[in-house]
């Protein structure tokens, strides 16, 4: 069990947390600064902070899932200064529900593997039961200096691999009915297979929006690429707060893959075992 110092100390770190959102809902609802977010009706700061600061489920929200939103945001100086802060207090709160899971028993740690249910325990004695600790932990995007532009974009090729062993994905069907006939069938696949084949457990993840700014130095050009759940925050020139250049790209992603299947794809792209999502390697 958690001692009732560590209990302390994690129920400090959360209002720890709830001051940094207050003081970051603060700085952003008194910019005047310009911004954007995408939609057809008129957004404002507000919308934005209600974003940022949520961290909370919705009835019948999925625990795996996030709320999320693409767009630009013009900081000052006070306002980078509260969001850096607020991602060091979410990078704190982090940590210890990190390493309260990690410093539980091998039992408590299945148990937490979807969501912290005695970290939700321990939240509801102190009011916070319906916490999003995934809307928690994200970090705030931030750049520091403003680019030349950001262009941004649906990735929809996303997916997670991982290696089985012929004896894991046996072990992974037999937890199944294996009274089931396309189980046993799969059953008798994977036994076929040699003790050195792998096979790999493939994952689609869901369309994430990616933003690519550009910084045109001298020089020399810096790009830097990466997913964005929330409107990204930009320091502004005092003496022209002007937005860097941006595409406006559809709301929703599109339903179909926009790159072509490589003919030299290492996976087969028929699943073997379907249930478990396991493909072959090609030789």
């Amino acid at each position: 069990m958690m001692s009732s110092t560590n209990t302390v100390e994690l129920i400090e770190s959360l209002h720890q947390l709830n001051q940094e959102l207050l003081s970051f809902s603060e700085q952003l609802l008194k910019s005047t600064l310009p911004f954007w977010l995408p939609g057809e009706t008129a957004r404002n700061l507000k919308e934005a902070s209600n974003l940022y600061t949520d961290i909370w489920y919705r009835d019948g929200q999925d625990g795996r899932t996030t709320i999320s939103q693409h767009g630009i945001i013009g900081a000052d100086p006070e306002l980078i200064e509260a969001t850096l802060r607020l991602n060091r207090a979410k990078s704190g709160f982090q940590e210890l529900t990190t390493h309260y899971r990690v410093s539980q028993s091998a039992e408590i740690l299945q148990e937490l593997q979807r969501r912290s249910e005695t970290i939700a325990a321990l939240l509801h004695r102190h009011g916070a039961s319906r916490i999003h600790l995934k809307q928690c932990y994200r970090q705030i995007p931030v750049f520091d200096t403003c680019p030349s532009r950001i262009g941004f974009s649906w990735y929809t090729s996303g997916r997670s691999i991982r290696k089985l062993t012929p004896k894991e994905a046996e072990e992974k069907l037999l937890t199944m009915d294996t009274s089931q006939p396309h189980i046993q069938l799969q059953l008798q696949a994977v036994g076929q297979l040699r003790p050195g084949d792998m096979l790999a457990q493939v994952q689609n993840q869901v369309p994430v929006m990616r933003a690519n700014p550009v910084w045109k130095q001298k020089d020399h050009t810096l790009r830097k690429a990466q997913n964005t759940s929330l409107p990204i925050i930009i320091a502004l020139n005092s003496d022209n707060p002007t937005l860097p250049a941006y595409n406006e790209p559809p709301l929703v992603p599109p339903e179909a893959r926009s790159r072509l299947e490589r003919s030299d794809l290492k996976i087969d792209p028929q699943p073997f075992l379907p249930s478990i999502r396991a493909h072959r390697y090609r030789g």
